[in-house]
């Protein structure tokens, strides 16, 4: 008799700080599939195809800034230019690195407007033996 009053004493305090642990909304199912939607999508926004890569790269033409192109646009073997550029693995006396030889890729120009043509005017010859002010 006194182990099954314990036993309930036992239950009930477990009940009561099992309850006192869930009182705010951190433990429902709703937050949970809250929790579950934004971090899917921070996963989406995270994994997007083109989020810093353009399809069809180029330089743009007349003064205007060249924005973000990744490496690999740049150069089919980008990694090893840098390595090398940075000196990794320059003091590798064991596997000593090959000279890299540059595999750039052609990227077109790309003009966003028409330029005017641009005249220059012919200007008359100066008066020879004339004071230039």
């Amino acid at each position: 008799m006194e182990e099954n009053l314990k036993r309930e004493k036992v239950e009930k305090i477990k009940n009561i700080i099992n309850n006192m642990a869930s009182t705010r909304n951190k433990n429902t199912y709703s937050n949970y599939c809250d929790q579950q939607r934004q971090l899917q999508k921070q996963e989406d926004w995270f994994m997007t195809n083109y989020k810093f890569e353009n399809p069809k790269p180029a330089f743009p033409c007349h003064g205007i800034n060249v924005q973000h192109v990744p490496s690999n646009h740049l150069s089919t073997n980008a990694v090893d230019i840098e390595n090398y550029l940075y000196g990794i693995s320059a003091n590798n006396f064991v596997n000593p690195v090959q000279k890299v030889v540059p595999n750039l890729k052609e990227m077109g120009n790309i003009s966003f407007f028409e330029t005017p043509n641009l005249y220059i005017p012919i200007l008359p010859p100066y008066l020879q033996g004339q004071r230039p002010f």
